[in-house]
């Protein structure tokens, strides 16, 4: 479930009377914007320039002052300046619930994809931009790097849920304890307590394992999308007319970001917000080459 924010941003979005082509470039200027964050909103919307002319992507219309002053707010929450153990705790449970910064990542690209797969034959707003860069002939290579960002985020959420579970069993063994001890003035305490130290020692041990099985895997994930990006600009299929590069970059660029930004929502010290800066780092050298 989207935060209250992006719920207004996406209304806005949902409204403007454009087509699917031009709803699936706002919502990747707006993953842009809260991922990448190297410029405004509409700037991050692609134009198709030719010999003659600038043609500029049909949105429906301008959009109004208060969606760009609520966007920069809203981008701002996901900076994650100084890492704290109670910031990792309070995300982790706000993923759990479903809500929250990394929730509302997965939430932009199901958007994203949902318009992506919804852009068929003929688009009432931006059919020649649509014809000219041949973008049906991309559209499958386009689901598939959207899709594996998708299930990245996806299973970040799982490892989100696998740690709240360690720390919820983590309370039974306290709780548990705490009722054995009490169980010197009383029989009943130690029935209830006793299992719940059973059981919340072997969901900690469960849990916890699952969690640390479940991190390194991201972290290997996490490389082969690093690795994959570094190879998009060679990639001549997307990138081999400059006229069509600025549409497959505004595409391309902000999802593997938003595995960088989310794996920052849960960086809790200074080690891991400093690997979270290396791999921003790989992904501004992997896309400097591009003209974006």
């Amino acid at each position: 479930m989207p935060s209250t924010q992006l719920a207004r941003l996406c209304e806005q979005i949902e409204k403007q009377a454009t087509d699917h082509f031009g709803k699936f470039y706002m919502y990747a200027s707006l993953l842009n914007s809260v991922a990448v964050r190297d410029k405004p909103f509409v700037e991050g919307l692609p134009k198709y320039s030719s010999f003659f002319s600038t043609k500029e992507l049909n949105i429906g219309g301008e959009l109004p002052t208060e969606f760009t002053q609520q966007l920069t707010s809203y981008a701002r929450e996901f900076i994650n300046s100084q890492p704290q153990w109670s910031k990792t705790l309070h995300n982790i449970v706000m993923a759990y619930f479903r809500k929250g910064k990394i929730t509302d990542l997965s939430y932009i690209i199901d958007q994203m994809l949902s318009h992506l797969l919804s852009i068929q034959g003929h688009q009432s707003h931006n059919h020649d931009i649509y014809q000219n860069i041949n973008f049906i002939e991309k559209k499958q290579g386009l689901i598939q790097f959207v899709q594996q960002i998708s299930n990245f985020n996806h299973q970040l959420l799982s490892t989100a849920d696998s740690g709240c579970n360690t720390v919820l069993s983590a309370l039974a063994v306290v709780t548990g304890l705490v009722l054995v001890l009490a169980s010197i003035f009383s029989i009943v305490p130690l029935i209830v307590g006793l299992p719940l130290v059973i059981g919340g020692a072997y969901g900690t041990y469960h849990f916890l394992s699952k969690t640390k099985g479940q991190a390194e895997l991201l972290e290997t994930e996490l490389n082969k999308i690093i690795q994959a990006t570094q190879k998009l600009p060679q990639d001549e299929s997307f990138f081999g007319d400059k006229n069509h590069n600025p549409f497959y970059a505004t595409i391309f660029k902000p999802l593997p970001y938003v595995a960088i930004t989310a794996s920052e929502q849960l960086a809790y010290d200074e080690a891991g917000k400093t690997k979270c800066s290396q791999y921003r780092g790989a992904l501004d050298d992997a896309f400097s080459t591009l003209s974006i």
